[in-house]
Protein backbone atom coordinates (compact mmCIF):
# COMPACT_ATOMS: atom_id res chain seq x y z
CA UNK A 1 0.00 0.00 0.00
CA UNK A 2 1.30 3.59 -0.88
CA UNK A 3 1.79 5.94 2.33
CA UNK A 4 -1.04 8.47 2.15
CA UNK A 5 0.15 11.58 1.15
CA UNK A 6 -0.26 14.88 3.29
CA UNK A 7 0.28 17.96 1.39
CA UNK A 8 1.75 22.08 2.98
CA UNK A 9 0.17 24.54 0.85
CA UNK A 10 2.58 27.48 1.19
CA UNK A 11 5.46 27.35 -0.93
CA UNK A 12 4.72 23.58 -2.05
CA UNK A 13 1.61 24.08 -3.97
CA UNK A 14 1.06 28.05 -3.99
CA UNK A 15 4.53 29.76 -3.93
CA UNK A 16 4.25 32.57 -1.71
CA UNK A 17 5.72 36.18 -2.19
CA UNK A 18 5.70 37.49 1.04
CA UNK A 19 7.85 40.89 -0.29
CA UNK A 20 5.08 41.47 -1.99
CA UNK A 21 2.77 42.14 0.72
CA UNK A 22 5.85 44.51 2.65
CA UNK A 23 6.37 46.41 -0.52
CA UNK A 24 2.42 47.44 -0.53
CA UNK A 25 2.40 47.87 3.53
CA UNK A 26 5.57 49.46 4.46
CA UNK A 27 4.75 52.56 2.62
CA UNK A 28 1.29 52.89 4.81
CA UNK A 29 3.47 52.61 7.63
CA UNK A 30 4.84 55.16 10.32
CA UNK A 31 8.39 56.27 9.03
CA UNK A 32 10.42 54.18 11.18
CA UNK A 33 7.71 51.65 12.08
CA UNK A 34 9.15 48.22 12.52
CA UNK A 35 6.27 46.90 10.52
CA UNK A 36 8.32 43.04 9.68
CA UNK A 37 9.21 42.73 13.68
CA UNK A 38 5.40 44.20 14.55
CA UNK A 39 4.09 41.79 12.36
CA UNK A 40 5.72 38.53 13.64
CA UNK A 41 4.85 39.32 17.09
CA UNK A 42 1.27 40.57 16.57
CA UNK A 43 0.61 37.05 14.09
CA UNK A 44 1.90 34.86 16.98
CA UNK A 45 -0.21 36.92 19.92
CA UNK A 46 -3.45 37.38 17.86
CA UNK A 47 -3.66 33.49 16.91
CA UNK A 48 -5.14 34.54 13.66
CA UNK A 49 -3.65 30.69 12.43
CA UNK A 50 -6.39 29.04 15.34
CA UNK A 51 -9.35 30.96 14.21
CA UNK A 52 -9.20 34.25 16.17
CA UNK A 53 -10.62 37.51 14.84
CA UNK A 54 -7.88 38.78 11.78
CA UNK A 55 -9.04 42.32 12.80
CA UNK A 56 -7.79 42.28 16.21
CA UNK A 57 -4.44 41.58 14.13
CA UNK A 58 -5.15 44.53 12.26
CA UNK A 59 -5.78 46.89 14.99
CA UNK A 60 -2.74 46.09 16.68
CA UNK A 61 -0.48 47.14 13.59
CA UNK A 62 -2.46 50.18 13.14
CA UNK A 63 -1.32 51.23 16.73
CA UNK A 64 2.07 49.95 16.63
CA UNK A 65 3.17 51.00 13.40
CA UNK A 66 1.10 53.69 12.46
CA UNK A 67 -0.81 51.42 9.64
CA UNK A 68 -2.41 53.80 7.37
CA UNK A 69 -4.84 51.16 5.18
CA UNK A 70 -8.57 49.97 5.73
CA UNK A 71 -9.08 46.78 6.65
CA UNK A 72 -10.05 45.49 2.95
CA UNK A 73 -7.21 47.13 1.87
CA UNK A 74 -4.71 45.33 4.23
CA UNK A 75 -6.30 41.75 3.85
CA UNK A 76 -5.77 42.33 0.55
CA UNK A 77 -2.36 42.93 0.17
CA UNK A 78 -1.87 40.37 2.96
CA UNK A 79 -3.32 37.76 0.68
CA UNK A 80 -2.23 38.82 -2.57
CA UNK A 81 1.00 36.74 -2.08
CA UNK A 82 0.73 33.41 -4.02
CA UNK A 83 1.26 31.97 -7.23
CA UNK A 84 0.11 28.62 -8.14
CA UNK A 85 2.93 25.74 -8.62
CA UNK A 86 0.73 23.74 -11.77
CA UNK A 87 4.03 20.44 -11.49
CA UNK A 88 3.38 20.14 -7.70
CA UNK A 89 -0.53 20.80 -8.17
CA UNK A 90 -0.15 17.60 -11.25
CA UNK A 91 1.78 15.24 -8.13
CA UNK A 92 -1.16 15.96 -6.52
CA UNK A 93 -4.03 14.78 -8.90
CA UNK A 94 -1.75 11.57 -9.78
CA UNK A 95 -1.37 10.93 -6.09
CA UNK A 96 -3.39 7.84 -4.90
CA UNK A 97 -6.47 8.40 -2.25
CA UNK A 98 -7.18 9.40 0.70
CA UNK A 99 -4.68 12.45 0.39
CA UNK A 100 -4.75 15.39 2.67
CA UNK A 101 -3.78 19.31 2.99
CA UNK A 102 -2.48 20.42 6.29
CA UNK A 103 -1.63 23.79 6.76
CA UNK A 104 -0.90 26.64 9.21
CA UNK A 105 -3.07 29.66 7.45
CA UNK A 106 -5.58 32.19 8.42
CA UNK A 107 -9.31 33.13 7.43
CA UNK A 108 -8.48 35.63 5.00
CA UNK A 109 -5.94 33.43 3.44
CA UNK A 110 -8.60 30.23 2.88
CA UNK A 111 -10.71 32.80 1.90
CA UNK A 112 -8.34 33.83 -1.10
CA UNK A 113 -7.27 30.58 -1.85
CA UNK A 114 -11.10 29.66 -2.62
CA UNK A 115 -11.73 32.26 -4.95
CA UNK A 116 -8.50 32.70 -6.66
CA UNK A 117 -7.48 29.22 -6.81
CA UNK A 118 -10.79 27.00 -6.67
CA UNK A 119 -9.05 23.86 -8.24
CA UNK A 120 -7.13 23.11 -5.17
CA UNK A 121 -8.81 22.33 -2.06
CA UNK A 122 -11.18 20.01 -4.50
CA UNK A 123 -8.23 17.68 -4.71
CA UNK A 124 -7.89 16.66 -1.21
CA UNK A 125 -10.38 14.03 0.85
CA UNK A 126 -9.98 16.94 3.71
CA UNK A 127 -7.97 19.77 4.07
CA UNK A 128 -6.98 20.94 7.60
CA UNK A 129 -6.46 24.15 8.14
CA UNK A 130 -5.21 25.58 11.15
CA UNK A 131 -7.56 28.25 11.60
CA UNK A 132 -10.19 25.90 11.29
CA UNK A 133 -8.92 23.26 14.07
CA UNK A 134 -7.48 25.08 15.92
CA UNK A 135 -4.41 23.53 15.82
CA UNK A 136 -1.38 24.04 14.42
CA UNK A 137 2.05 22.53 13.10
CA UNK A 138 4.56 21.64 14.55
CA UNK A 139 2.08 20.60 17.25
CA UNK A 140 1.85 16.54 17.61
CA UNK A 141 -2.08 16.90 17.73
CA UNK A 142 -2.33 18.57 14.63
CA UNK A 143 -0.70 15.27 12.93
CA UNK A 144 -2.66 12.98 14.84
CA UNK A 145 -5.91 15.35 13.76
CA UNK A 146 -5.11 13.97 10.09
CA UNK A 147 -5.16 10.36 11.57
CA UNK A 148 -8.22 10.76 12.87
CA UNK A 149 -9.26 11.45 9.37
CA UNK A 150 -7.64 8.71 7.67
CA UNK A 151 -8.06 6.13 9.87
CA UNK A 152 -4.45 4.87 9.24
CA UNK A 153 -1.19 4.45 11.55
CA UNK A 154 1.29 7.07 11.77
CA UNK A 155 3.95 5.33 9.91
CA UNK A 156 1.17 5.20 6.66
CA UNK A 157 1.28 9.20 6.50
CA UNK A 158 4.15 10.96 4.47
CA UNK A 159 4.17 15.16 5.53
CA UNK A 160 5.65 17.29 2.47
CA UNK A 161 6.55 20.84 3.94
CA UNK A 162 8.76 23.31 2.89
CA UNK A 163 9.84 23.85 6.76
CA UNK A 164 12.29 21.34 8.17
CA UNK A 165 10.65 21.94 11.86
CA UNK A 166 7.13 20.96 10.73
CA UNK A 167 8.95 17.72 8.74
CA UNK A 168 10.68 16.80 11.63
CA UNK A 169 7.39 17.36 14.26
CA UNK A 170 5.71 14.87 11.99
CA UNK A 171 8.83 12.10 11.52
CA UNK A 172 8.68 12.73 15.69
CA UNK A 173 5.02 11.69 15.38
CA UNK A 174 5.58 8.45 12.97
CA UNK A 175 5.50 9.63 10.25
CA UNK A 176 7.47 9.89 7.22
CA UNK A 177 9.19 13.30 6.02
CA UNK A 178 9.82 14.87 3.34
CA UNK A 179 11.33 18.72 2.92
CA UNK A 180 10.21 20.47 -0.10
CA UNK A 181 12.81 21.62 -2.08
CA UNK A 182 11.42 21.37 -5.74
CA UNK A 183 9.10 19.05 -7.63
CA UNK A 184 11.90 16.74 -8.96
CA UNK A 185 13.84 16.50 -5.93
CA UNK A 186 10.02 15.81 -4.16
CA UNK A 187 9.41 13.33 -6.72
CA UNK A 188 12.38 11.47 -6.49
CA UNK A 189 12.00 11.34 -2.39
CA UNK A 190 8.75 10.01 -2.97
CA UNK A 191 9.76 7.17 -5.79
CA UNK A 192 12.63 6.90 -3.15
CA UNK A 193 10.05 5.65 -0.24
CA UNK A 194 7.38 4.00 -1.58
CA UNK A 195 10.19 1.65 -3.47
CA UNK A 196 12.12 1.54 0.47
CA UNK A 197 8.05 0.37 1.61
CA UNK A 198 7.86 -1.86 -1.02
CA UNK A 199 11.32 -3.92 0.06
CA UNK A 200 10.36 -4.07 3.07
Amino acid sequence: MPHIRVFDLGDVLLLVDDERFFERVRPRCREGGRLREALEKHYDRSGVDRGRDFGNFYRALVSEVGLEMTLDEFEYAWSDIFTSNPPMLEVVQQSPRPRFLLSNTNEPHVTWVRERYPEVFPLFDACVLSNEVGLRKPEVEIYRHVETLSGERPERHVFIDDLEENVEAARAAGWQGIRFEGVEDCLRKLAALESEEGQG
